[in-house]
């Protein structure tokens, strides 16, 4: 089976074998702190090559491990790597692995959940005005907050907290409005927070003052 790893490679561990994952899909601008339009796709043994299984890429071209082949090649990782790699963007997200693991994951892991904890319990303390999209427990989170302030449309809260405060974070839809049609936010979109290794309590007390001004609570 395939995970969606976008938000979670970074900040959970992940043994694919263990876990009996077959493909894992993940984004390097995220928590694996690398430059944006960078990523991966690994895929198992179990797949097997191209001309084993019934996946194919999108994309052909670039045969570069043998250019006198008209077709893409059905070997791994060939097969699913059209056209010239971003050397540069790989190279930068090397370098942001590298930096993550000598962090190490579970102390990531451990803060990022420690700041979800103290946004949680400020938010809670809001209920009358903020709407919680977020599950109440940080146990398995990977350091992101989303909620909404009632009446106001998530793309305002961000601009405010922006413009006011400095505080940047994301309101919208997030490229996922399916999910959004499951939590009936479609039209509001939803105000994200996500959290960085560097992020402090401070930061947390900061973002919790500004909405309470937005949100008119005192």
């Amino acid at each position: 089976f395939l995970v969606d790893a976008a938000q979670g490679a970074g900040c959970i561990d992940i043994d694919v074998e263990e876990m009996n994952i077959d493909m894992l899909a993940f984004s390097g601008h995220k928590g694996l702190l690398g430059p944006q339009g960078t990523g991966g796709l690994y895929i198992g043994e179990r797949i097997g090559s191209l001309d084993e299984c019934r996946i194919r890429p999108l994309l052909a071209g670039g045969t570069g491990s043998n250019s006198r082949e008209m077709d893409q090649p059905i070997s791994l990782p060939e097969g699913f790597e059209s056209g010239t790699l971003n050397t540069p963007g790989l190279a930068g997200l090397s370098a942001g692995i590298d930096h993550l693991l000598s962090l190490g994951v579970y102390r990531i892991r451990e803060h990022k959940q420690k700041m979800v904890r103290l946004l949680l319990d400020g938010l809670k303390r809001m209920k009358d005005r903020v709407d919680l999209l977020t599950p109440a427990s940080a146990r398995e989170n990977s350091g992101i907050v989303a909620f909404n302030i009632k009446g106001m449309d998530s793309t305002e809260v961000a601009d405010r907290l922006d413009q006011e405060s400095g505080i940047a974070v994301r309101g919208g839809l997030h490229c996922a409005p399916m999910a959004h049609c499951v939590l009936g936010t479609l039209e509001t979109g939803a105000v994200r927070v996500s959290f960085g290794t560097y992020n402090t309590g401070e930061d947390v007390l900061s973002l919790l003052d500004a909405l309470r001004r937005i949100a008119g609570r005192p």
